[in-house]
């Protein structure tokens, strides 16, 4: 086995523990919003600093810098269109995380410190995050088809896939983003 071989499944590995964790809590989201499970609700919204302290960010970091180690160690460069892309995903998930999901997770802080967990603000507050979190998912899975399918300016079908899917998550997300219709009550997980 080669060092790039080991730093190939430490890549693997950590994407599968980040994404797989990511979509393991937003199917469990989705439970407890659709059956309005209440302690399900409260028992996620407790973990969920957790998680990110000890889950997502470890992994989400792992995948970036062995994704670094392994474009200078293998035959790939970093102006390669996949690689360009992927770490755009990537800076996606890290603004994204920086600039709104923090801020907006101590929001809902606040409206819950202010009018109780129960508050139309703190529900509005906790379906933005969740809306914002499933896109953010959305595009790490993005860069995974990616990084999986290598594709170069040549490789017009995959490249528009991966482009429907995109608008596809901005049409779904951002008039929720920007206080459309009010949703069923929800949690606030973040990946």
């Amino acid at each position: 086995m080669s060092y790039y071989e080991i730093l190939l499944f430490l890549h693997i590995a950590a994407a599968v523990v980040w994404l797989g964790a990511g979509f393991f809590v937003q199917m469990l989201i989705v439970r407890a919003e659709k059956t309005r499970d209440v302690l399900l609700l409260k028992q996620l919204s407790g973990y969920s600093a957790w998680m990110a302290q000890r889950i997502f960010i470890p992994a989400s970091l792992a995948v970036l810098v062995l994704g670094i180690l392994l474009t200078i160690e293998g035959p790939w460069t970093f102006g390669q269109l996949w690689i360009v892309l992927g770490l755009v995903g990537y800076a996606l998930s890290f603004f994204s995380g920086i600039l709104f999901i923090e801020p907006e997770g101590k929001r809902i802080h606040a409206a819950i410190e202010a009018h109780g967990p129960e508050s139309s603000q703190a529900r509005s507050h906790i379906r933005r995050l969740n809306v914002a979190s499933r896109m953010e998912l959305v595009v790490l899975y993005l860069v995974v088809y990616l990084m999986a399918l290598k594709p170069t300016g040549d490789d017009t079908g995959t490249l528009i896939v991966a482009a429907v899917a995109a608008l596809g998550t901005l049409a779904y997300g951002v008039p929720k983003l920007r206080g459309g219709a009010p949703e069923a009550p929800t949690i606030a997980i973040t990946d």
